[in-house]
């Protein structure tokens, strides 16, 4: 059997099946079953759905039914729930698998009695079976390290296991085969620059259990501070912290650019804004900037001073109570963006720093941006996936979705 692969990179904790929200299994669910001719009334509802925390790199869940009759599902991960009618009986068995990595990861099984009529709500506790470690590390837009190379070494019990590096847009990432439990192992990353020299190296240890099966190794910026954080659960996050000569600087082009923006509000409920985030290694100081509708910044809003740190997000608004996700600063007089067509301009120092045409073209704008109805029930903001920002200039680059702002994502993806 091949799971359905849907690749995520996230936070991992324990992982289980737990009834709590419907969904109508007889949907885009691949099923087998067996059946037979049942008076109304002679089923049994059952309701699953899946609750953990997402674990790097998940590829899909399968559920086993036996008893009257026999079903397998195959979902992606991002369907998390089951609902389903099933006929009466004793000793009904259902398994549960969970698939990340390309391989089987946790599983779990219940056994129950189904009555005719009843609701039945069940959890089924999953149990690791192997682990895998999985690292991501951001190097800054357009690699400005001059990063070429890398590799890390996994050690245990005497055997030594080395993984390559890969190039994943602006981020560089590890991903070990499947693990054994119940070891302790010792990490050691390094990566190098074309002539050799080694730019960034780590090491640690960690132990892989039914518990924590997964450490995820999250890697802020490779300049400023770098924190390192083994999330092995819920409840523990052990934090390690390697001090780096910090870097502050004013922004340059290509160091920041427009990631999303909003200029449909619909009423009082929603409000103008533009995201920024920080491609860059550095710390940057935006100090004396505007954002505007044209390179002149006459009739710009004025930007407060903010500090960005690499790898994060800012989002200017015209609403003074918004609390969005990353940094949030209000702009007075945010300049009313055209709802159909328009230019956003970000400058700091005189510098234009990012822009960008949207909505309809004309014979200096050959390919705007897209951007969504104004006449919509649901306005729709523009989202640029951030893994083409070097052509963001591109419509391709860019969707329409539910605004997010703050959060870089590209249409819920």
């Amino acid at each position: 059997m091949s799971p359905t692969t849907t690749k995520h990179v996230c936070r991992c904790a324990a992982t289980a099946l737990t009834a709590l929200a419907l969904w109508n299994c007889s949907s885009d669910t691949k099923a087998d079953a067996t059946t037979s001719t049942v008076q109304l009334g002679e089923t049994a509802s059952v309701a699953l759905s899946v609750e953990y925390a997402e674990t790097p790199l998940l590829d899909s869940l399968v559920l086993d039914c036996f008893g009257a009759d026999t079903f397998h599902y195959v979902q992606s991960i991002d369907q998390k729930s089951f609902n389903l009618d099933l006929f009466p009986g004793e000793d009904w068995v259902f398994n549960a698998k969970l698939y990340a990595n390309g391989a089987l990861m946790q599983e779990g099984e219940v056994t129950t009695t189904l009555e005719a009529g009843s609701a039945v709500n069940l959890k089924i506790p999953m149990h690791a079976l192997i682990g895998f470690v999985y690292v991501k590390i951001p190097i800054g837009f357009g690699n400005p390290a001059g990063i070429k190379k890398g590799e890390m070494k996994l050690t245990s019990n005497g055997e030594t296991f080395t993984y390559p590096m890969v190039f994943d847009s602006d981020n560089v990432t590890f991903t070990s085969d499947d693990l054994k439990l119940d070891r302790e192992y010792h990490i050691a990353i390094s990566m190098q620059d074309e002539s050799g020299k080694t730019i960034f190296n780590m090491e640690d240890n960690f132990t892989l259990d039914e518990n924590t099966p997964i450490p995820s190794f999250q890697i802020e910026s490779l300049r400023s501070k770098i924190a390192v954080a083994i999330e092995v659960a819920k409840d523990v996050n052990l934090q390690v912290s390697l001090q780096l000569p910090a870097m502050k600087r004013a922004p340059a082009a290509n160091d920041i650019v427009v990631s999303e923006f909003f200029v449909q509000p619909k009423d009082s409920t929603q409000y103008t804004f533009v995201e920024f985030y920080n491609g860059s290694t550095d710390t940057l100081v935006l100090d004396k900037c505007t954002l505007g509708k044209t390179s002149n910044v006459s009739g710009a809003a004025e930007i407060a001073t903010v500090t960005l740190p690499p790898n994060e997000v800012l989002v200017v608004g015209s609403s003074e109570t918004a609390e969005p996700a990353g940094i949030y600063k209000f702009a007075e007089g945010m300049p009313a963006f055209g709802k159909t067509s328009g230019s956003i301009v970000l400058q700091c120092n005189g510098n234009v720093l990012d822009s960008l045409y949207y909505g309809k073209a004309d014979s200096l704008h050959v390919t705007p941006l897209p951007i969504g109805s104004s006449a919509a029930a649901v306005r729709k903001s523009t989202q640029l996936n951030i893994g083409l920002w070097n052509k963001r200039g591109e419509p391709d680059s860019w969707c329409t979705g539910t605004p997010t702002p703050g959060v870089i994502s590209a249409c819920g993806n």
